[in-house]
């Protein structure tokens, strides 16, 4: 699988915070003639991974490449296959109030709805639960009726790069994504959690 780099625009917010900083997000996308919503996302990005730190009321500084010049680009080219965690797993049949039991009792922030050849089917999170109990909905029905059903729930391979994965997690505004065995294929083989990533960033990156 080919290395996921930086983009040019993401480089270019480095070299402007690198010649001064702090720098508010809409001094920056001043700076790039873009809207800061477009730059969002890779500010996410950059703070994530550590090469920006954002302070409140400041703005973004540049606090070095220490993961670009780490073992050679180790960051980017690891794949998800070394930090995955096992999937927290429901049926279709499974009851709102058995869910959210599951969910709390597994401190996680979804869970994956299965049938019964094990297929994945939707994915249930905190949210759904929880507006599914502003809506009154008996705690005895599925709490499959909340889900998100596939094909809209998004997937990744084991052999997706981390840097890659973050970027989904951050596109999408989700906290994991399933891992499957292969492109297309809904049998789950475990997950991958924003704080995930970033626990093996703070490991690499700290002795």
């Amino acid at each position: 699988m080919a290395v996921t780099q930086l983009t040019q625009r993401q480089n270019k917010i480095i070299q402007l915070l690198k010649a001064e900083s702090p720098m508010t997000g809409e001094t920056l996308a001043t700076k790039l003639n873009i809207s800061l919503a477009t730059i969002r996302a890779d500010l996410r990005l950059l703070t994530t991974i550590g090469i920006l730190d954002a302070r409140p009321k400041v703005g973004y500084a540049y606090q070095g490449e220490n993961l670009l010049q780490m073992d050679s680009q180790k960051f980017f080219q690891t794949t998800i296959a070394a930090i995955l965690l096992p999937p927290t797993e429901i049926k279709l049949t499974t009851s709102m109030e058995e869910a959210v039991t599951k969910l709390f009792l597994a401190d996680v922030g979804s869970l994956y709805v299965l049938d019964d050849d094990g297929a994945l089917v939707g994915l249930i999170s905190r949210k759904d639960l929880l507006r599914a109990s502003f809506t009154n909905r008996g705690t005895t029905l599925p709490a499959s009726i909340v889900m998100t059903r596939m094909p809209n729930v998004i997937t990744v391979t084991a052999d997706t790069s981390i840097i890659a994965a973050s970027k989904l997690l951050l596109k999408h505004n989700v906290d994991s994504l399933p891992v499957v065995q292969n492109a297309g294929d809904t049998h789950v083989i475990g997950k991958i959690t924003k704080n995930r990533i970033f626990k093996y960033l703070i490991e690499t990156l700290v002795p």
